[in-house]
């Protein structure tokens, strides 16, 4: 919740978001009270939705929340939810990176395009994903 800091709630919510995006990319299966995470919880037109990739939603949009609490007024970053500025090309690199980890999570979790199971299909693409994914998570949570 301050700016330039990783402070408990992001911790908490990186912690969740890294390892949902374990699950989501292929990378690990993880049970909790045995429980399978990428287990698909409703399944919509063929596309499963799983509780890894609902807490990856979770975790993403907990740590922008959090950290939009205590705004501070002596910094210029801040997400643009202007959707013309961000068309324009005229929005903060931050705007762009939220929307870019965003777009990544939901391709992959939602297998549009079969971009989910491209990505799962090959560890070193879902490697790449989830450190892409993570480093845009706490970019947004530090910037916050």
């Amino acid at each position: 919740m301050s700016y330039g800091k990783i402070d408990i709630e992001d911790a908490l919510f990186g912690t969740v978001f890294a390892a949902s995006a374990f699950v989501t990319n292929g990378i690990a299966n993880i049970d909790v009270l045995g429980n399978d995470l990428g287990a698909a919880l409703w399944t919509v037109q063929g596309t499963d939705i799983t509780f890894a990739f609902l807490l990856t939603l979770v975790a993403l949009g907990g740590a922008y929340l959090t950290n939009r609490v205590n705004e501070s007024k002596n910094t210029s970053y801040e997400v643009d939810t202007d959707l013309a500025n961000i068309l324009r090309g005229s929005a903060s690199i931050e705007t762009y990176l939220a929307v870019g980890t965003a777009l990544l999570v939901l391709l992959t979790g939602l297998n549009i395009l079969g971009v989910g199971e491209l990505v799962a299909g090959t560890a070193a693409f879902g490697l790449a994903v989830v450190a892409i994914e993570s480093a845009g998570y706490y970019v947004i949570s530090y910037l916050g």
